[in-house]
């Protein structure tokens, strides 16, 4: 009886390949979501810009969020291969 209650381990290479995996998809579950937030802020500047006749928070996106959105979005096709 105790010895079917003795648990088989698994392997050490098995547990550091699911760490692994689990960590790429992590990474471009972050780097995505991120883009995305940026993408969305920048769309609502322009939308509240259109509404107001103003152009500042246009100027803010067009010289920060826009760069960051273009980087992540590289970020995210080079870590994905076949993007």
């Amino acid at each position: 009886m105790e010895a079917e209650q003795v648990q088989k381990s698994r392997p050490a290479w098995l547990k550091w390949t699911v760490r692994v995996i689990l960590s790429y998809v992590t990474l471009l579950a972050i780097i995505l979501a991120i883009t995305i937030i940026v993408i969305l802020i920048t769309l609502s500047f322009t939308v509240i810009d259109g509404l107001s006749e103003s152009r500042t928070l246009n100027q803010l996106s067009q010289e920060y969020l826009i760069p960051i959105s273009d980087f992540s979005w590289k970020i995210f096709t080079w870590l994905v291969p076949g993007l």
